[in-house]
This record gives structure tokens, C-alpha cells and sequence, in this order.
């Protein structure tokens, strides 16, 4: 740390005499409209000192008067001018339509211009993330790519995220994409998510980011732009460039502060003409209060009194209208970052510091995130450079439970009947005893404040990246590489059960979890690009990696707790531990070439092959090729109104290893009897013993192959441009666990059989149909089509079980012949003649099968991205879309079984007849609760994700003290345009896991509205 400390003093010091010289000052417009360009480099011509316009087009550089000042940007004719004598140029940049292309990083952080590219590759500006801004900088992505589904689940500040790039590709395992933060592999593994039977959102890697630190985001989609990276790249690969220091800039001060406030979404629209009772009749009694509980089956509701849980006497009328804003409250969220940043003609550097705080919508809840980022760059000679970057960050919180009912505030405080004011349950719990206030007989249906006030997910992270690197280039056109990076966190999780629980009265350690995980990653790379002839251009590199991961978590869960409030497992009478030490190293070598042909025409192969320590020794190598090739064609042809067009086409072949300990069998250790130890025999997990699931010696690693077909075209002076690409993605061997004969000990094999294929359609347009010195508007609208089937399975198997919802009755299947993650429900049983079967009472039953209702993936994702511009005011909206997929609701299943469902209004007073059988409302609504299909709902929708109206302040108010000054006004998941779920949010997935398509008991979706303040100095 002190010689970090010390290469950054020297930096400051050595730009020092830069503001001795002349300083000649400017402001940069567009030839066509007159319009400020913002981001031109402007450079001394023969050396490295530099800088960029602001977004008024405004410089300032210190050189001499014998100086000559270059000025480039990306789409414009570069020009030279002289200084002299001047301190003020002024300068109109002429547009350049046979420059359009970019240079963008690809695979193991090369830089390639983009219209050698076989691939389809996507880049997205950080400043997109800052404004209108998510918590999880992940969750930011939805409606921006095409073929990049990014869905957040309902879990809360600080939750984990969901992304799959062009589908789903593995059965059971990881779908997610690699995410490297400057050449930093980073895990992003989620930490802990609830389930069936409840549990919490622990977070996951990436919301370990700041958004304020990040430059650029690149998204490598197809199997040709991410095989480089071996194993991991094969679900894509997202590259995230932090901000660096610029070299010649002299000394600057970046501050971000960003204030929002949260509400939450109310879809419910329940019955309030009923109220708590059973049979249609109201509580008389405590008993008979506490009996019905959360049932809404009472008679209309008529303003005559009724005895409530406490045993006061309240009127009968309708009070719940308001219920779940007394109980969740306004959330704040507030991000602030300063950010300091310089540089020479030796070096550069830029030191950040940020800070999170939010407090949640749900009571007590709460989450934090504090984080530093150094960047620094050096110039050791003509020859020698290096750079290095450490990303620190901080995180803890209290999370919400989430799902099942037991100590979840999420669940009682949606269902409770229409005459029953949430208040009355405050604070939950008696203020001597600590013990928790009980409306339902049902001790499991948690009393919401109980659960918010005295229940604890509390987790705490920290967590460094780091990465240095030093490159050698004896020549111009040849380099050698050297890199080394870390990635190290520590997780720390505290979940409590707390005394006076009603079903657990001395309260429990439901778990204190410790994960320390380190990964390294070394690598050497060495890399030649030159002109052969002046015709034929040639790029290649060739390289090693070495990773090495490793990871230790200790578990200890107890019960019987010996004193109240101490929550120390040493008291328990029963208690378990647990310690699981996976590891892994995987070996790798690499190879690029890149050949071009008059600029036109281009050709790169790639060849990766690892060597994974997680597979048996006879099938522990196995290797990714890949070919893609790129065609100019209006390099050789010219097109009427078409200033670029490209074609190109890729083919490769990634895979993946499997997870440490899934070849032999061990035993575990389950204590001892009479001093004598005992264990059993077992197959393990990261997670620890798994005993139901035999292991396979002869694993191989699991395959995926991919062509893609693209074309990327521009017209009219690039006021117009269109990127469409075509896939098919076939995932071979996949590793997953087949369902065994139970005769056999087990439940599960590992084995090598899941097939699945994934094609697909990605449509990207956009332009700036207006375009003038005083108004701009520029437009983006991308359209993505995944059509995922599951090939085959184990042979004879045609269903893989993945996850069920609380209520049991909707389920989450892989399923032969349909597309990934099916959401499975049970349907009325009927007779050979297609009418309804009735039990003895006359009420409809359950078919005995499952029936696939569709897959809670949405195949179609797109979004359509505006952005207006006049003079210093800016608009930005984005709407995005999703459809095609399905969701079971467990809300309004229990909305059924409990009365409160709109539908069970019909045959209150009358009942309900069915095949000549009579039957009460609520025997007939409570057995429809159980025909599941009912509760699968359409998934589809549109949404007004996000706005951002910003003023931008002009630097002469400032005398030059401050260069920029923008005061934005943002909100973020307003409304939704069109949406097809009762009661529900679509977007409430409570996990993000494989198993998609299951709402029940999550934290409410919420909607932010704020203020966003960037100042430069």
C-alpha cells in the first residue's frame, strides 16, 4: 500500500510543472450542425500530453507556441493546426463516414476495430448506468442488448441478478455470463437464495460494483468473441472498464452524488366486500379469531362489531385498503462517489471513493456499500508500460426472508382480511417478554412486524480485485505481456431465528455461515500486429493462464437455544457444523491470428485448450476452437446511400468442466457413538455432503457448438444503422443429475447425457433522425428471439424435476421436447368424456399429472432507447418489453384458498353448484387452489423502465472553477405500459436460479424517483 501511495505522489508532483506553460483553450463543433462534440481528443502532436473536450466541447491543454494540437474523434476527419501565438482555437471537425469504426477490447482485453470483427460484439457507455441507475449494476442491462436477458429478482437493495446471454445452455449448472472487470475474471457466484421452504437473497459478485467507476461495458455474445476464455466463456463474457486517468490531463475532481427514494407496487386488487370469519361466520371470541387467522371467508362486511386476535371489540367494516403502506416504508437510496484523477507524460492515475447507503422499503432492512478503486498507468520507457487497478468494496446488510411464511413480513401482511387494520399487529411482539404478538393459531403465519423488527439475515462482505500487468514492445508492431490477477472476498452470514418465535419459542441459529474465497489468475501473452505487404495485414498472440481457486466455508446451524436472546451455538443442546474446502486449477494455453486483406476482408482463428483438476485424469483436456470471418463489402462496391456494410459469420465450440468433487465418492463424519466415530457414505458439493447423488469417474466435460450469421450496415452519413445476426447453439454432454431407481440407495447420478439447443434472432436499429445545431434526437431499438429446447435427457427420461413453490402445487421441470425451465401445474381431473371428476362432496379434484404450461424464460426481450437533445436540456427514456414466457403465482393461489381473490366473490351467499352438488363458497374456491393451472398467468409485458431529464449547466457561470456542472431529475421502473398478472408484478421471481417462473411471498417491486448531480473540477 505505501508504494501505491508513493507512485501516486509521484504522479502529482511530476504533472506539477504542466501549469507553468502556455494554456491554449477551445470548443470543438460539428461542420454539419453546428453542435458541441464532447470526448474529441486533443494531443500535442509528438508527445503524450492530452486531453478530451467536455460535453460542451470545451478544452484546455498547457503546451508551447511552437506546438501543433491534433484533434481526432470516431467518425470525423482528424485535423492538425499550429498553435503559435493564439490561447484560444476554435475548431469545426468535418465528418468522416469511411471512419466510423470503432476500436472495441475483446476477448483477454484486445483492442480490435470493429469491422474486422466476426462476431457480434456490444458496448454500452457507463455513464448509461450512473443516472437512472439499479443497486446491482447487472440489473441496469434489461432493454439495452439485444440477446442479453437481464432479469432482477424480487428480493431487495443489494439482491443478486440474472443474466443470460442467447439463452439457457446448461440443464442444472451455471448459465450466466463471465463477468471481467479489467482483465479480473470475477466470480459471481450467488451467496444465498431462498427456496420452497424460505430463506433470503444474499447478493452475488457483481453488485460488488460501483456504477460511478465505470468507463465502458462490452458484451462478448457468441461462442467466436468469447472462446479465448475457455470454460468460462462459454455462457458470454461482459467486460467492464473502469475509469483510468488520462496521460497530460493535469489534475482533476470528478463528484457524483445520487439521491432516490423507493415506493412500493401495489398490483393487488382484492375483494373488500367480506371479511375474517370461516363458513360465513365472523370471530365472536379470541379463539375464534385466532382460528381463522388470515381466512377471509367471513360474512359482507356491515359495520356490527366483532371480536378481533386481541380481543377487542371493532367494528366490521373494511379497513385493509391501506395495509401494506402503513407496514413498508418510503426506502432511500443514497450514492455519492468523488473521484480524483491525473496524469503526465509518464503516468496516469484515478482514485475513487464511494459510498452506498440504502435503507429499505421493508422494515429494517437495510444495505450498504462502500467501495475504492485505484487505477494507475506508467510509462517505464519507450519500451516498458504497466498498469495496475485495485477494487476494494465493503458491503453489509439485514435482508428480508422471502417465500415460505415462517418469519417472513412479506407474506401475512398481503393476505390479511379486508376488516383488519395492520396496525393492530404493531410492533409485534410484547415490549417485557419480547415475545411475538399471535393473531392466527397458526404459529408458522409470522406476525409481519415480529418478523421485520426481530428477525436477522444480516451478512457482511469484503472483497478485493486486483490486477497488475507490465508489457515489453521492443518494435512497434510486437509486445510481450505479463499479468496477474486476485480476486479475494470474505462473506459472512448471520441468520436468526429469535426468542419468543411463536413456532420456535427459545428461537434457533438458523445459520452462521463464513466463505473466504481467493482466485488467481496468471497469465502471459505475447502479440504481433503488421502490415505485410501493404495489401495483407496479420494480428496474432499467443499465451498461458493459470487458475487457481480455492475456497473455505463453515457452517454451523443450532437449536435449543440454553439462554434467551444469545445466540451463541455453544448453548444449543443440537447443533450442526459443517466445513467444506473445495478446490480447483485449470491449465491453459491460447493462440489468435487475424488476417486482413485490403481492409476488407478479414479472417481470425482462435485455439484454446485447458487442463481442469475438477475431471478425471483421462478427460481432464479438452479444447475450444473457433473461426470468424468478416466481409467489407462496400470497401469493394459501392452502395447507393450506404456508407458501411459488413457480413460476417462464426463458428466455434466452448465447454465447461464440472464441480470439484463429482467423481468419487467420501464419506462424511457424523459424530460418534460410544467414542466411536461414525459417518456414512456420501457424495460431495461445494456446499457440503450430498448423500442422495452417485458420483462418476469417467465425467467428460461438457461441450457447446454455435454458428452465427450477422450483417451491420450504415446509411446515410450514419444517421442510419442496422446489426442483425442470426444463432443456433447446441449444448452437447451436458453435466447434470439423472434420476436413478431409488432401490438403488440413491436419488441422482452424475452423468453426462443433457442435450439443449438454443437459436435465435438479434435485431438491432437506431440513427439520429433529427440532427441540428439546436435540437438532436437520437433513437435505438433492439429485438431478440430465443427459440430453447431441451433435446434429451438420461435415456428414457423426459422430465428433469429443477424446484417447487411453497404450496406444492407448481413446479419448475426441464422437460424433453420444450424449451428450458417449464413451469409445471396440475389441471382439473376429468372423466373419458372430458367432464369434470367430482369427489364424494361434489367438488372438482386434481389431475395426478403435471401439465407443462410454458417456460418462465421470456424467449422475446427488446427495448427502444430515446434520447432528445436541446441545447443544454437532455431527455433520455427507455421502454422495454418482454413476452412469451409464464408464471405461477402462489399469491393468488392462496388468494383463493383465503377468500380474498376477486373470483371467489361469486356464490358467497348462495354456494356453489357443480354436477347438482351444492357446495359453500369457500369448499369450492379452497379446492381450486389446488388446480394449479389455474395460477399460471401470462408473463408478458411492457414497461416504461427509465427517465432522466438533465440540465447542463454552462462552465462560464464558473469562471473556470468548475467544468462541468449536470443536475438531472431520474426514476427508474415507473409503470408498466401493458402487463397480463393479476395482483403480481411478472418481474417477481423470487431467486435467481435455473428454476424461473415461481412467485410466492417475495419483497415487493419497487418504483424510484430522484435526483442526480455530476460535478467536474
Amino acid at each position: 500500500m505505501k508504494k501505491c501511495l508513493l507512485q501516486l505522489l509521484v504522479l502529482l508532483l511530476a504533472s506539477a510543472p504542466v501549469f507553468a506553460q502556455t494554456t491554449v483553450s477551445g470548443r470543438v463543433t460539428n461542420s454539419a450542425d453546428g453542435q458541441a462534440l464532447p470526448g474529441v481528443s486533443v494531443l500535442v502532436k509528438g508527445t503524450a500530453n492530452g486531453t478530451t473536450t467536455d460535453t460542451e466541447g470545451r478544452y484546455s491543454i498547457s503546451t508551447d507556441p511552437t506546438a501543433t494540437l491534433v484533434f481526432s474523434f470516431i467518425g470525423f476527419s482528424t485535423q492538425e493546426i499550429a498553435v503559435g501565438s493564439r490561447t484560444t482555437v476554435d475548431v469545426t471537425l468535418e465528418e468522416d463516414v469511411t471512419r466510423l469504426n470503432e476500436v472495441v477490447v475483446t476477448a483477454l482485453g484486445i483492442e480490435r476495430d470493429t469491422k474486422s470483427l466476426g462476431y457480434s460484439v456490444s458496448n454500452v457507455k457507463g455513464e448509461e448506468f450512473t443516472k437512472a441507475r439499479e443497486i446491482n449494476v447487472a440489473n441496469a442491462l434489461v432493454g439495452k442488448i439485444a440477446g442479453v436477458n437481464s432479469t432482477a429478482p424480487s428480493t431487495g437493495a443489494g439482491g443478486s441478478s440474472r443474466v443470460t446471454i442467447r439463452g439457457n445452455s446448461s440443464l442444472g449448472g451455471n448459465n450466466q455470463p463471465l463477468y471481467v472487470v479489467n482483465g479480473i475474471q470475477m466470480n459471481n457466484d450467488n451467496l444465498g437464495n431462498a427456496s420452497e421452504w424460505g430463506g433470503s437473497d444474499s447478493g452475488d459478485g457483481i453488485s460488488s460494483i460501483n456504477p460511478d467507476d465505470i468507463e465502458n461495458i462490452t458484451v462478448l455474445k457468441g461462442g467466436a468473441a468469447a472462446a479465448l476464455y475457455g470454460q468460462r466463456g462459454r455462457n458470454g463474457v461482459i467486460l467492464i472498464t473502469t475509469k483510468s486517468g488520462k496521460r497530460g490531463q493535469g489534475l482533476g475532481i470528478e463528484f457524483n452524488s445520487n439521491t432516490t427514494i423507493e415506493k412500493i407496487n401495489n398490483f393487488t386488487d382484492f375483494q373488500s366486500v367480506y371479511g375474517q370469519g370461516v363458513q360465513g361466520i365472523k370471530p365472536s371470541d379470541v379463539g375464534s379469531a385466532r382460528n381463522s387467522g388470515l381466512s377471509s371467508w367471513g360474512p359482507r362486511l356491515d359495520g356490527s362489531d366483532f371480536v378481533a386476535f386481541d380481543g377487542n371489540t371493532r367494528p366490521y367494516t373494511y379497513r385493509s385498503k391501506d395495509n401494506l403502506d402503513k407496514f413498508y416504508e418510503t426506502g432511500h437510496t443514497y450514492t455519492n462517489t468523488l473521484a480524483i484523477s491525473g496524469g503526465n507524460d509518464f503516468g496516469a492515475f484515478r482514485l475513487s471513493i464511494g459510498r452506498l447507503a440504502n435503507t429499505s422499503v421493508y422494515p429494517n432492512s437495510e444495505y450498504n456499500r462502500t467501495t475504492g478503486n485505484l487505477d494507475m498507468n506508467y510509462k517505464l520507457s519507450s519500451k516498458w508500460s504497466g498498469a495496475a487497478n485495485f477494487n476494494y468494496t465493503k458491503e453489509d446488510g439485514n435482508r428480508s426472508n422471502l417465500s415460505d411464511a415462517p418469519g417472513n413480513g412479506n407474506y401475512a401482511i398481503l393476505f390479511l382480511p379486508p376488516n383488519f387494520d395492520a396496525s393492530w399487529l404493531a410492533p409485534g411482539y410484547d415490549p417485557i417478554t419480547k415475545e411475538e404478538t399471535q393473531y392466527s393459531s397458526n404459529a408458522f403465519d409470522t406476525n409481519p412486524y415480529f418478523a421485520a423488527n426481530r428477525f436477522r439475515n444480516n451478512t457482511n462482505k469484503d472483497r478485493l480485485l486486483s490486477v497488475a500487468s507490465i508489457r515489453f514492445a521492443p518494435v512497434d508492431w510486437l509486445y510481450i505481456q505479463a499479468r496477474i490477477a486476485n480476486d479475494y472476498f470474505s462473506f459472512r452470514r448471520q441468520s436468526i431465528t429469535p426468542t419468543g418465535t411463536a413456532y420456535r419459542p427459545v428461537g434457533s441459529i438458523d445459520a452462521l455461515q463464513t466463505t473466504n474465497f481467493n482466485e488467481m489468475n496468471a497469465d502471459i501473452l505475447i502479440g504481433m500486429s503488421k502490415d505485410i505487404t501493404p495489401a495483407f495485414s496479420l494480428s496474432a498472440s499467443i499465451g498461458g493462464n493459470l487458475l487457481k481457486q480455492s475456497s473455505d466455508v463453515v457452517s454451523v446451524d443450532a437449536r435449543d437455544l440454553a439462554f434467551p436472546f444469545i445466540y451463541n451455538p455453544s448453548t444449543a443442546a443440537s447443533r450442526n457444523a459443517n466445513l467444506s474446502q473445495p478446490r480447483r486449477e485449470v491449465q491453459s494455453i491460447y493462440a489468435s491470428a487475424e488476417m486482413g486483406y485490403k481492409n476488407m476482408l478479414f479472417l481470425t482463428l482462435t485455439d484454446r485448450n485447458d487442463w481442469s483438476s475438477t475431471l478425471p485424469l483421462n478427460n481432464n483436456s479438452y479444447n475450444y476452437p473457433s473461426a470468424a470471418a468478416s466481409f467489407v463489402f462496400t470497401e469493394a462496391v459501392t452502395v447507393p446511400t450506404m456508407d458501411f456494410g459488413k457480413l460476417r459469420v462464426g463458428v466455434s465450440r466452448v465447454g465447461g468442466d464440472a464441480d470439484p468433487f463429482q467423481t468419487l465418492a467420501y464419506y462424511s463424519t457424523l459424530g460418534s457413538i460410544n467414542g466411536r466415530p461414525i459417518g456414512n457414505f456420501s457424495n460431495l458439493t461445494t456446499n457440503g455432503p450430498s448423500p442422495n447423488v452417485i458420483p462418476n469417474a469417467n465425467i467428460e466435460p461438457l461441450q457447446v457448438e454455435e454458428i452465427e450469421i450477422g450483417a451491420e450496415l450504415k446509411f446515410f452519413e450514419n444517421r442510419l444503422f442496422v446489426d442483425a445476426a442470426w444463432y443456433n447453439k447446441q449444448t452437447l454432454n451436458d453435466i447434470v443429475q439423472a434420476s436413478v431407481s431409488q432401490t438403488s440407495g440413491y436419488d441422482f447420478a452424475v452423468a453426462n447425457i443433457g442435450k439443449i439447443e438454443n437459436k435465435g434472432f438479434e435485431f438491432l436499429v437506431g440513427g439520429s433522425p433529427v440532427r441540428s445545431s439546436k435540437f438532436t434526437w437520437t433513437t435505438t431499438f433492439n429485438y431478440s428471439n430465443n427459440k430453447n429446447k431441451v433435446i434429451s435427457l438420461a435415456e428414457g427420461q423426459k422430465a428433469m424435476s429443477v424446484a417447487q413453490a411453497r404450496t406444492q402445487r407448481g413446479f419448475i421441470n426441464h422437460i424433453v421436447g420444450e424449451p428450458f425451465s417449464q413451469v409445471m401445474a396440475f389441471d382439473y381431473a376429468r372423466n373419458d368424456d372430458g367432464s369434470l371428476t367430482l369427489d364424494e362432496s361434489g367438488l372438482p379434484t386434481a389431475s395426478g399429472t403435471l401439465t407443462a404450461m410454458g417456460t418462465g424464460v421470456h424467449p422475446i426481450t427488446g427495448g427502444w432507447s430515446n434520447d432528445f437533445t436541446f441545447g443544454n436540456f437532455n431527455l433520455n427514456f427507455l421502454i422495454d418489453f418482454k413476452s412469451g414466457a409464464v408464471i405461477y403465482s402462489g399469491t393468488n393461489a392462496r388468494a383463493y384458498s383465503y377468500g380474498l381473490h376477486k373470483e371467489t366473490l361469486k356464490g358467497r351467499e348462495e354456494g356453489i353448484s357443480v354436477g347438482g352438488e351444492t357446495n359453500t363458497a369457500q369448499n369450492y374456491y379452497t379446492r381450486l387452489a389446488d388446480i394449479s393451472t389455474l395460477h399460471v398467468y401470462d408473463a408478458d409485458f411492457i414497461k416504461f423502465r427509465s427517465i432522466s431529464i438533465t440540465y447542463n449547466i454552462p462552465a462560464k457561470f464558473f469562471n473556470g472553477v468548475v467544468k462541468d456542472l449536470s443536475i438531472s431529475l431520474v426514476g427508474r421502473n415507473l409503470f408498466y405500459i401493458k402487463k397480463n398478472t393479476p395482483n403480481i408484478d411478472p418481474e417477481s421471481n423470487y431467486t435467481n436460479s435455473n428454476a424461473q417462473g415461481l412467485e410466492y411471498g417475495g419483497l415487493p417491486t419497487v418504483k424510484t424517483y430522484g435526483i442526480n448531480i455530476n460535478a467536474k473540477f
